[in-house]
């Protein structure tokens, strides 16, 4: 896994290393994978926003993996131009298997089933190479305890999180102030697009 795969560090992020389990909304799971896979494909400039709607661009520089190569054919199929809003409700869910299936043939975790009768529970992820389930969250919090070292990847990931009320999945002796005042500090300084999407993600999770 690079390590600018924002989508699959976000869905690590989520899930305890050691016990595999969710600990987020799995809805607000869905919303941050399509968030963060847009603000990927965004920067790598394989996508673009014109007036607030997703659109391809010819720039293919890299090869794309599958999760990439999938969104970018949905959208290529697509009859009409969506906001980053609409993509949030279609492509959460294929985003969680294309991605929890990467992270497995990767060697990264592995799948438990949830289980349950009635109400069926989140599947669970353990990780089975611990140190590279962990890296994403604790790469995000040394750039929180050090914000000199903080990048683009680390700072949309930050906003996202704040902007899902989810930061609670971070370690909880990090200074929550100080975290809210560097996120603050890192959103003015986001490039326009980006702020659109955190805007996609921020509706879905208000139910807008």
């Amino acid at each position: 896994m690079e390590r600018d795969e924002l989508a699959a560090g976000f869905f690590l992020i989520a899930h305890d290393e050691f016990s595999g389990k969710l600990r987020i909304n799995r809805e607000r799971l869905g919303y941050g994978l399509v968030a963060a896979e847009l603000a990927q494909l965004l920067v790598a400039g394989r996508i673009a926003l014109a007036d607030a709607r997703v659109v391809l661009t010819d720039s293919y520089a890299l090869e794309p993996n599958e999760v990439d190569g999938y969104v970018l054919d949905t959208v290529q199929r697509h009859v009409s131009v969506r906001s980053v809003r609409a993509w949030t409700d279609s492509l959460a869910e294929p985003l969680y298997d294309l991605i929890s299936r990467r992270l497995e043939q990767l060697g990264v975790v592995r799948r438990e089933s949830g289980g349950g009768l009635v109400r069926r529970k989140p599947d669970r992820f353990p990780g089975v190479d611990l140190l590279a389930a962990a890296r994403p969250r604790m790469r995000l919090e040394r750039m929180i305890r050090s914000p000199r070292e903080i990048d683009l990847p680390g700072a949309f990931t930050a906003s996202l999180l704040w902007t899902l009320g989810v930061e609670g999945v971070l370690d909880p002796e990090i200074d929550r102030g100080a975290a809210r005042e560097l996120v603050r500090q890192v959103n003015e300084h986001l490039p326009a697009d980006l702020h659109t999407v955190l805007a996609g993600a921020r509706a879905a999770a208000e139910g807008g």
